[in-house]
């Protein structure tokens, strides 16, 4: 017979009402059901912790700095270096043009 344990984890006030916010937000109905969820890939050990970034958004001034600087490289005013075949490759390009 599986023994049912209850789980008591002290947060901020802050933390859990945000984490409740987007566990219904991606669908569960309550932040238990997540939590749930979540300790059951862990313990069967299918659980992957990855960090993604999130996108950063570019003042106007940037985003036109930014394209100003492609549309230069792309039309050739603007000379790129490149063609390393090896990081040791472009070490040397750098050190020899220093």
């Amino acid at each position: 017979m599986n023994q049912i344990v209850s789980l008591q984890i002290p947060i901020g006030v802050d933390i859990r009402n945000r984490a409740l916010a987007n566990a219904k937000s991606l669908g569960f109905s309550n932040l238990q059901e997540s939590i749930r969820i979540f300790i059951h890939e862990l313990a069967n050990n299918k659980f992957d912790i990855s960090f993604s970034p999130k996108t950063v958004v570019l003042s106007a001034k940037n985003n036109a700095r930014y394209s100003k600087m492609i549309d230069d490289i792309e039309s050739g005013k603007e000379k790129t270096i490149g063609g390393f075949k090896s990081t040791a490759d472009m070490f040397k390009y750098l050190d020899d043009h220093s």
